[in-house]
């Protein structure tokens, strides 16, 4: 590209034209080098750019992935608080839509059975006719 023209007037002289035509080169030279920068920052800004647009696209996967992580973090802590609640608090836990019966096979089965207190400790048998009375 010319941004300057050689001078082309022959009533000046010779030496001053061509003093000028090669100040008018050089300026030219100047500027096509100007340009060539130019044109390679533009390329370079295009690649930055390739790259940018895949750094975002690795940002969002994260982001993602980060977001399941944290909703996966929430449940196994509402997990744990249920488990918690049931082992230190005796709260009943009921994962299905059945509701709890009002008398459990366990404490059925202690109501069928007997105590007999001997020098060991306590015991407890099963339905033992010997016995005076259930335990309620």
């Amino acid at each position: 590209m010319e941004v300057f023209a050689n001078e082309g007037n022959v009533s000046q002289d010779a030496n001053f034209r061509r003093h000028l035509d090669d100040n008018w080169d050089s300026g030219n030279r100047e500027f096509d080098k100007i340009e060539g920068l130019l044109d390679t920052l533009k390329e370079n800004i295009n690649g930055y750019q390739e790259e940018f647009d895949q750094l975002k696209q690795d940002v969002d996967a994260l982001t993602r992935q980060i977001n399941d992580l944290n909703e996966t973090i929430e449940k196994q802590d509402a997990r744990i608080s249920k488990l918690e609640n049931a082992v230190f608090n005796a709260v009943y836990i009921n994962d299905t839509d059945e509701l709890p019966t009002e008398t459990t096979p366990v404490s059925e089965d202690i109501n069928d059975t007997h105590v007999v207190d001997d020098d060991n400790g306590v015991i407890i048998e099963e339905s033992d006719p010997t016995l005076p009375h259930d335990i309620n």
